[in-house]
């Protein structure tokens, strides 16, 4: 909650006359009365702090500390020339984080945080080609084991991505392993990636598990390549066109689930929630006023109506409370 206030003490003779004037009260400003790409942002802004946070303190961070089964999703390379498959690299990337969190062994750096990492090191639009570079992005990310993928197109037509898994204190590089599919199944070809990947990590999925990974969130591939486009956005700091981008992939296909849980993501309190924290507020902000150094004297005070009111998203309320205080 962000509250704007000013308070004016006058003091003359014996009278003392406390005035809070013009409390301007953004009732759940970063939650609640915000818009969904005024949450974006926040949450954009505050993964950057981490990320400056990290480079700061890079040299003293110490790689051995990192948990042996933290694990990191880069987005996929592509060709500058195949600029459909720039959004798609993002978004099966990001798929692909979702099937590997299908098992309990793997603790998964957030999208978010691996993004802001990326802008830091100005590694966004190029990404991360060679595996020398890998260890440094994966310890500031907090993951001891990273995967780099790549995404072409195939002399047969097909979409093929390969994938190798870098080892973050060891440099060590694993076998790239790659899957294909056509075009229009190649969600196809991310399902077979991730099943290689629990293969070669030594991971054994429960058959429950196994069933999950291989549900397809959606098979509309132009769903998945405004999808795509979100995650690049956001990747580039782009609130805005992270957020549409969503929400276009929603409404191509409304029952692809990564992109609901995106246009859902940090949803705003309902509007009693938010009611009950204004109310909170100024009842908090009331009792500081009173229990101010003027003391033992009656005091005359009138409170907003307006407070009884829910306050709708994007709501601004603003409250005029004066408190008088007579020896």
């Amino acid at each position: 909650m962000v509250l704007g206030h000013s308070i004016v003490r006058r003091l003359t003779g014996r009278r003392h006359r406390i005035l809070l004037s013009q409390v301007a009260l953004l009732a759940c400003a970063a939650a609640c009365a915000s818009s969904p790409v005024q949450r974006r942002a926040s949450l954009i802004a505050d993964a950057d702090k981490s990320a400056k946070a990290a480079l700061e303190n890079e040299q003293r961070f110490a790689a051995s500390s990192i948990p042996a089964k933290t694990f990191a999703v880069l987005p996929f390379a592509v060709a500058a020339q195949d600029t459909l498959l720039q959004p798609l690299g993002f978004g099966l990337a990001d798929l692909l984080l979702t099937d590997l969190g299908r098992s309990p062994e793997l603790r998964l750096v957030e999208r978010l945080q691996t993004g802001a990492i990326l802008r830091e090191l100005r590694l966004v639009e190029q990404g991360v080609t060679d595996p020398a570079t890998a260890p440094r992005v994966g310890r500031l990310i907090g993951a001891r084991r990273l995967l780099m993928g790549s995404a072409a197109f195939g002399p047969n037509g097909n979409v093929v991505l390969s994938a190798r898994v870098v080892d973050v204190i060891g440099g060590t590089v694993q076998d790239v392993v790659s899957a294909q599919a056509p075009f229009d199944r190649v969600f196809d070809a991310e399902k077979a990636l991730a099943l290689l990947l629990f293969e070669r990590l030594g991971i054994v999925l429960t058959p429950a598990q196994r069933a999950r990974v291989e549900q397809r969130q959606t098979t509309q591939v132009a769903a998945l390549v405004a999808y795509g486009r979100g995650v690049q956005a956001e990747a580039r700091g782009d609130a805005a066109g992270a957020t549409a981008a969503f929400d276009d992939a929603l409404r191509v296909d409304p029952g692809f689930t990564a992109a609901r849980a995106q246009v859902a993501s940090a949803p705003a309190p309902s509007a009693a929630a938010a009611r009950a924290n204004s109310i909170a507020r100024v009842v908090d902000l009331s009792a500081q006023a009173i229990n101010a150094p003027v003391v033992n004297a009656p005091v005359a005070a009138k409170t907003p109506e307006a407070v009884d009111a829910p306050l709708a998203s994007g709501s601004v309320l603003t409250l005029i409370l004066t408190i008088t205080v007579h020896p």
